[in-house]
C-alpha cells in the first residue's frame, strides 16, 4: 500500500480485519480513476499467489454512507499499523507486544500482568495523549465507547450488566 502511494497510484488507504466473517477489507482512494484497474489487477495477482482460492468481493465505497471522519480514522489506524509492523521488522518491538492480551489472577487473587496488555494499554494512552486529547472527559469517553462497542452494549446500563456478568471477582 505504501508503494502504491509512493508511486502516486493512490492518495489514501485503510484496511480492517473482521472476524465474522474472517476477512480483510481494504479501501483505496485513487489519485485518479484510471489507476483503479492498475491497482486492483496488481493486488489481485499478488493475493491469488498467496491464496489460490481467493475471490474478489468488491464493495463500492463511493456510495458508502460512512462519514468522512470515520474513514479518516481508519486510515490513521492503518498507517499506525504499518508503522508498528515496520518497528517489529526492525527489531524495535517484539511481535509478542501485539499478542492477545489478558489479565491473569492467581488463586490467591494476585493479579499478574502480561506485557501485551500493559503495552497495548500504554500504547492507546500514548496515542490519545500525543494527539492532545484531554484525559477527562474525552479520553475516558473514548475508552467507554470502545468498551461498549466491543461488548455490543447499546446503553450504559447494558454495559454495566455485561461487566457485572463477565467480570466477577
Amino acid at each position: 500500500m505504501q508503494r502504491l502511494e509512493n508511486d502516486n497510484l493512490i492518495v489514501g488507504f485503510a484496511f480492517n480485519h473482521y472476524h465474522e466473517p474472517d476477512e480483510l477489507r481494504v479501501r483505496f482512494q485513487y489519485s485518479n480513476e484510471p489507476n483503479r484497474d492498475i491497482v486492483e489487477s496488481e493486488l489481485e495477482i499478488k493475493v491469488t499467489k498467496l491464496l489460490p482460492n481467493y475471490v474478489q468481493q468488491e464493495r463500492n465505497w463511493s456510495s458508502d454512507t460512512t462519514d468522512r471522519h470515520v474513514l479518516q480514522a481508519y486510515e490513521f489506524g492503518s498507517r499506525c499499523a504499518f508503522l508498528a509492523w515496520e518497528q517489529i521488522e526492525n527489531g524495535r518491538f517484539p511481535e509478542s507486544y501485539f499478542d492477545q492480551a489478558s489479565i491473569l489472577k492467581s488463586a490467591s487473587g494476585v493479579v499478574a500482568k502480561r506485557i501485551p496488555i500493559e503495552f497495548q494499554t500504554h500504547f492507546n494512552h500514548g496515542v490519545i495523549n500525543s494527539l492532545g486529547i484531554p484525559k477527562n472527559p474525552d479520553e475516558r469517553a473514548i475508552h467507554i465507547k470502545n468498551l461498549m462497542d466491543s461488548t455490543n452494549s447499546r446503553t450504559k446500563q447494558e454495559l454495566i450488566n455485561w461487566l457485572q456478568t463477565n467480570l466477577k471477582t
